[in-house]
């Protein structure tokens, strides 16, 4: 004979006569709690030095290269922000150093460059025919390389030692338009958008030649594709200046490179239509040096935009 026992509770526990989880699940819950306590601490003291590690890595793919991670760990995360700390140090140093054997190098041919132009000259005027024809194709070449070493002049000295630097309130609005009747061409319409109370801090003569630059190369590369327009509006603490105009731009894969010394575009390449890649290297290098930073991008049909974003004086 078959004999079926059939128990039936409203409760989940049956009153103690079925497995009762309550003590488990508060263990369980308590063990939950103990460990988010003790793991919290571990996983903030581990995510926050990377997160300074990762910033500061960002700063020297940017371009800058004072970082200084401060932290006095032994493990392999202090470790790696003291290998950072050296990197950066290093790359600042190989980088000054580089500038400073261009500069010496620019100043060295300086001097004999241009005596070969005073003589050229002179030996032109007593040349006819096709030899001076031969003259002034060495002539232009002698002026070609005369305009490098003004460059590379330029690019050495816009490094200078924060010590001797002397950022002061600079008003925009007068020295735009300096600029714009001094590097604007005919036929060529430049158009201003700013108040004329709007100041940045900054070193005026660095400034000054980073706008020049700027100006220049919409001049030069779309001069002719219709108006440039100079824009400056402030954002908190900051002043943003804008270069735009209606030109082709440039290949999107080139925009991370043009701040780059002697990046020039594929397009470009030649002598009648590019420099010898310093312009842009220049404006970052005086930018940066009135602590701003400068980013490029193209526009939408058409156009090329470069901004400057410099410290805003206080009234």
């Amino acid at each position: 004979m078959n004999l079926f026992l059939l128990a039936a509770s409203t409760s989940i526990t049956g009153n103690g006569l079925f497995f009762n989880p309550v003590p488990w699940l508060f263990l369980a819950g308590f063990v939950l709690v103990i460990s988010i306590l003790l793991w919290i601490p571990l996983v903030r003291s581990i995510t926050r030095p990377i997160g300074r590690i990762t910033r500061a890595a960002e700063k020297i793919a940017r371009g800058d290269f004072n970082v200084h991670i401060a932290d006095g760990r032994a493990d392999e995360i202090g470790r790696l922000g003291a290998a950072i700390n050296h990197m950066s140090t290093q790359l600042e140093n190989l980088i000054m150093d580089q500038k400073r054997f261009l500069g010496d190098i620019a100043h060295e041919l300086a001097s004999p460059i241009a005596r070969m132009e005073l003589g050229l000259s002179i030996l032109e005027r007593r040349l006819k025919g096709e030899d001076r024809s031969r003259l002034e194709d060495i002539a232009e070449e002698v002026r070609h390389m005369s305009g490098l070493i003004n460059e590379l002049l330029s690019f050495t000295r816009a490094e200078i030692s924060p010590e001797k630097l002397n950022p002061e309130k600079v008003l925009l609005e007068p020295m735009v338009r300096e600029i714009m009747d001094r590097e604007g061409a005919a036929g060529v319409p430049i158009r201003s958008h700013m108040d004329e109370g709007i100041s940045v801090w900054a070193v005026e003569s660095l400034l000054r030649r980073a706008l020049s630059n700027i100006m220049r190369n919409a001049v030069l590369y779309a001069g002719d594709q219709g108006p440039i327009e100079i824009t400056a509006e402030k954002a908190g603490d900051t002043v943003l200046v804008t270069v735009n105009d209606r030109g082709p731009g440039v290949p999107e894969a080139s925009i991370s490179r043009l701040f780059e010394p002697f990046y020039r575009p594929q397009a470009v390449r030649d002598r009648k239509s590019g420099g010898v890649g310093l312009g842009l290297a220049i404006v970052k290098t005086c930018v940066q040096a009135c602590k701003g930073t400068v980013s490029a991008k193209n526009l939408k049909p058409r156009g090329f935009s470069v901004t400057m974003a410099l410290i805003a004086s206080k009234p």
